[in-house]
């Protein structure tokens, strides 16, 4: 789930996850184009109205959305790497600093394995949390939103209305896993 502290703790990360967040909508975009482009030069290809320059200048338009898609895939990739970085850092010298506030008597509070498995296990799987969680999280509302008004404007109302309606459920559905997942890790940590 989506904990509000965790972004407190680094707001420097924010602006990685909001690069993220964009480079996959760009690529998103550039996926629509691509797909536009290859149902209207199939349509053409039916009707028997396609033309040679047409074809080239789609060709063209392709090959360069081909080429910014992967600029995009690589930098969302980059910022993934840079917000999970950040938190990383953040989170490791907090636990250092509190440690040191602590000193000796950290172990009154907690035992050695215990600081051991969370600053090194539990730090790294914020990595996955922050790199790829809460981009994909905002993404997820981002994207069907965009395919919404691109197939309205397409014309397919009612496509776009069907996939505005299911793709929620597709969120609502990890949501439920995840819950489950929760209980099972809680249950597993208990013991």
């Amino acid at each position: 789930m989506f904990d509000k502290r965790l972004m407190k703790m680094c707001p420097e990360s924010r602006k990685y996850i909001a690069g993220n967040i964009i480079l996959q909508w760009c690529e998103l975009a550039m996926n629509a184009t691509m797909i536009g482009l290859v149902a209207q030069i199939v349509e053409q290809i039916w009707l028997g109205t396609l033309k040679t320059q047409n074809l080239f200048l789609y060709m063209l338009i392709i090959a360069v959305s081909i080429i910014v898609r992967w600029y995009t895939q690589k930098g969302a990739t980059r910022m993934s790497y840079l917000a999970s970085k950040t938190i990383k850092r953040v989170m490791r010298e907090q636990i250092y600093g509190k440690l040191l506030r602590l000193g000796t008597s950290y172990r009154e509070h907690v035992s050695t394995a215990e600081l051991v498995q969370e600053s090194v296990e539990g730090v790294e799987q914020l990595e996955s949390y922050f790199g790829q969680y809460v981009p994909q999280f905002f993404y997820a509302f981002l994207a069907p939103i965009t395919l919404f008004v691109l197939f309205g404007l397409a014309g397919s109302w009612k496509v776009a209305s069907v996939l505005l309606i299911c793709v929620p459920l597709i969120s609502g559905a990890i949501m439920v896993v995840q819950k489950v997942a929760k209980k099972l890790l809680g249950k597993y940590w208990d013991q």
